[in-house]
């Protein structure tokens, strides 16, 4: 999509998923920033398929794609290079940085599962998704999210490369991953939250500090050195804590949005009160930075869109506001 002059938007192209489309994902990566990956879920129930036993389980069905961007075809600048049905995915993240050369794309599905899948060029700008390794954290969940410990483009030499995902029985897992075969190692489960984990997150600038949100309306931060207690429990939020995302630009900066409809900006040094509170008008399922403009971002709200919130008054300390663009 892009802005018009008059500052509304324009669609450029529909493309049908058949499956509902819940992640997109742009790839990070230098020379690779035109494809971008696409998950789906689909529940069916038993009403859907009556041979289906109503004692089951329902049936989460999900599919990857893979399109590339190509803004010389005006007609249709998105073009699919490849479908891959899974089970529904709920969370997906590319590593920002090549890990042995390979550009990786974790998925968290629901079979409780995270998986890693390596970028492939078998042919000049010909691409493919494969899978290199898979782990289980939970039987009978559902991986809710994930979040790469490189969320920003450099890290320290010699940082270890992780994973932290959550579940829908309100656990997190923390998961390293070996870089030389892409590996995933389970470090550490524990219990975080009373219901759903919604989402899990690292901060990038010190990862041994993982943030998460739960369906309890609480968001807490925990230090992986010493599992076991919160280093601090947040209930500013007053409906589930959904997303969450650390300024891989700035930081300090911790931005968290809820079904109650609000994106919160915070100081990580001093949790007790958020830098500035927003009003989106939906749920925020997601949150991501701007890549370029560090100041921007973006929040994708449930049943209300997107908005796009101006956060550098916020970020620099003079003006504890947030302006919607």
């Amino acid at each position: 999509m892009a802005g018009s002059d008059s500052g509304t938007l324009q669609t450029l192209q529909a493309v049908d998923t058949e499956f509902t489309a819940d992640s997109v994902e742009w790839c990070p990566v230098e020379g690779c920033q035109h494809l971008m990956a696409c998950g789906t879920y689909q529940l069916r129930t038993p009403e859907d398929q009556p041979a289906l036993d109503v004692s089951e389980p329902q049936v989460r069905l999900g599919r990857l794609y893979l399109y590339s961007f190509n803004e010389d075809n005006t007609a249709k600048p998105l073009v699919e290079v490849q479908r891959r049905d899974s089970s529904a995915i709920l969370d997906m993240k590319w590593c920002h940085i090549p890990v042995s050369g390979h550009i990786l794309l974790g998925l968290a599905n629901a079979s409780g599962s995270v998986e890693l899948l390596h970028l492939m060029e078998y042919e000049k700008n010909s691409y493919t998704l494969q899978s290199v390794s898979s782990l289980t954290l939970e039987e009978r969940c559902l991986s809710l999210s994930l979040d790469w410990s490189t969320g920003k483009p450099g890290r320290v030499r010699d940082q270890p490369l992780k994973i932290i995902s959550s579940d829908s029985k309100g656990q997190l897992h923390l998961l390293l991953v070996n870089e030389g075969v892409a590996g995933l190692q389970l470090v550490a489960s524990w219990p975080a939250h009373h219901f759903e984990a919604w989402i899990a997150a690292f901060n990038y600038w010190q990862t041994e500090l993982v943030y998460s949100g739960g369906d309890d309306c609480l968001l807490k931060g925990w230090d992986t050195r010493m599992l076991g207690t919160p280093v601090f429990t947040s209930k500013r939020h007053s409906m589930g804590v959904c997303s969450i995302q650390s300024n891989p630009h700035q930081e300090h900066i911790l931005a968290t949005g809820s079904y109650d409809e609000h994106v919160l900006l915070w100081d990580t040094r001093n949790l007790k009160q958020p830098l500035a509170a927003v009003p989106v008008g939906g749920g925020v399922w997601r949150l991501k930075w701007h890549p370029v403009h560090h100041h921007l971002l973006l929040a994708a709200c449930m049943h209300n869109g997107f908005k796009v919130l101006n956060c550098q008054k916020a970020t620099a300390y003079t003006h504890l506001v947030l302006r919607s663009k």
